[in-house]
């Protein structure tokens, strides 16, 4: 009978979607004169370098307090799941060793040997076929989770950063080619994020 071997997950990296926060100041309606200035032209002569801005999320993400400590908790569910599982088909093991033996002695009938290696075949299917997916898939929808909750505390913070701060955008780096590193407002972000956990954890 076949070994399983059960593969421990470890998180993958995050998959990172573009952050994107619009805050506009909406016009007053005062002063209504006529403006022949094209659309796009106006638009362009309005926005000042200064509104924009961006963030290295995946460097966020890698050095962010919460982050790390959801992982750890992943990581605990995960081998316990795992330890659970290998237990199983450690003793699914250890029944098939021992009715190889009693049938190599004769220690059995037929129909004895018949029912108990059909049997031992239906323990092995279920935990190849049922339960080691189940398994990877419970796994996977917690990585998911744990990702959106990291994500979520990202854009709650960075929204509230920005009620201040006022920038019109505040982009992923990840979808910039080329960025002046006065706009970079990774640390900024990073360091608040931070503070922001610890001052939490402190008041539980």
């Amino acid at each position: 009978m076949k070994k399983i071997i059960a593969i421990l997950w470890l998180p993958k990296l995050l998959v990172i979607t573009l952050l994107f926060i619009s805050c506009g100041n909406s016009d007053t309606g005062q002063n209504k004169a006529v403006d022949t200035t094209p659309t796009e032209e106006k638009q362009a002569a309005e926005t000042k370098v200064t509104d924009i801005a961006y963030i290295r999320l995946d460097s966020v993400i890698q050095k962010y307090d919460y982050y790390h400590e959801l992982k750890r908790e992943f990581e605990q569910k995960a081998k316990k799941k795992n330890d659970e599982f290998m237990s199983k088909m450690n003793a699914l093991q250890a029944d098939a060793k021992v009715f190889q033996e009693k049938y190599q002695k004769m220690l059995l009938t037929n129909s004895e040997a018949e029912e108990q290696s059909q049997r031992l075949q239906q323990r092995e299917n279920d935990l190849r076929n049922v339960e080691y997916p189940k398994m990877m898939q419970e796994l996977s929808e917690e990585e998911t989770v744990m990702g959106r909750k990291v994500l979520d505390a990202i854009q709650v913070y960075v929204e509230k950063y920005n009620i201040e701060k006022k920038y019109s955008l505040i982009l992923n780096a990840a979808t910039i080619m080329v960025g002046a590193p006065s706009m970079d407002i990774t640390s900024e972000i990073l360091g608040g994020l931070n503070q922001e956990y610890i001052a939490n954890k402190t008041k539980k």
